[in-house]
């Protein structure tokens, strides 16, 4: 009874700090965009809330268009299966199509990245899937970094908050940033995307971040890739193996996480 009472009272606890923790952050994350609106001038905000909105209509109307016409197309991404049936309908087109939503997932992220890539090398086979995710990325990526020099430094500091922004240049500005973003990519929980459209406003060249980004998604892709490639071999104990492999490699990135992020944030202090 008392061991249920300490472990009651451990997750009570635990669960109270990480909501803290997150409301702290909400709290932080709220007063530095207030802060960056309040200090930056009328006409650089106009300019970058009227960047922001022809960025909202196309991030919202693409998603609100397909919810308002073809609502089933949003179920049939809820699965690889599904996918799968939907674009076998299409086979003139699947892999352009597959392409497509590969780059929809990276500059809107309206749809999760693992079911299209188990899809690609379900229907082509391991190669071409792994063809299909890669210029779908690079794709993406170019986008989203061309996407963010347009927007400008204004306009992210009011959408992602100046001191994330500022963190994150850092990094990239830093004379060890190649080795800095493959690693961040490669750690599973941290947030990629804010990574990409931060990448157009620092002084990183683009051909590089593609290199290196690219670099740095290859491991999570081409494990997506070997999943849905051995489901279509109907390799079950293959895909149980992997699957474990997977499982511990991630419970060891996340475990070491704090410490990964503490390297990195300790090799771009230096500078």
């Amino acid at each position: 009874m008392k061991k249920k009472n300490r472990l009651k009272e451990l997750l009570s606890t635990f669960s109270h700090k990480r909501r803290s923790k997150r409301r702290e952050g909400r709290h932080i994350f709220y007063d530095d965009v207030m802060y960056n609106i309040k200090r930056t001038s009328m006409h650089d905000k106009l300019v970058a809330f009227a960047k922001l909105f022809l960025l909202l209509i196309v991030s919202i109307g693409i998603p609100l268009s397909i919810f308002l016409f073809n609502k089933d197309l949003l179920t049939q991404f809820s699965s690889t299966e599904e996918l799968i049936i939907f674009l076998e309908n299409y086979k003139g087109a699947t892999y352009l199509a597959l392409i497509g939503l590969q780059v929809m997932q990276i500059v809107i992220s309206i749809i999760p990245g693992q079911p299209i890539q188990f899809a690609s090398s379900f229907i082509y086979g391991f190669w071409n899937g792994y063809l299909i995710s890669m210029i779908g990325a690079i794709i993406g990526t170019f986008l989203t970094y061309h996407m963010a020099r347009f927007l400008g430094k204004d306009a992210l500091h009011i959408l992602f908050g100046e001191r994330r922004v500022s963190e994150i240049i850092k990094r990239l500005n830093s004379t060890k940033s190649y080795g800095v973003i493959t690693l961040i990519y490669m750690i599973p929980g941290i947030p990629k995307d804010i990574m990409c459209y931060v990448a157009g406003i620092s002084e990183i060249k683009i051909i590089p971040f593609l290199i290196i980004s690219t670099i740095g998604r290859t491991p999570g892709i081409v494990g997506s890739l070997l999943i849905g490639s051995m489901l279509e071999s109907e390799n079950y104990i293959g895909l149980v193996a992997l699957v474990v492999v997977a499982i511990v490699i991630f419970y060891i990135f996340i475990r070491n996480r704090k410490r990964l992020i503490s390297y990195i944030d300790s090799k771009t202090h230096k500078e």
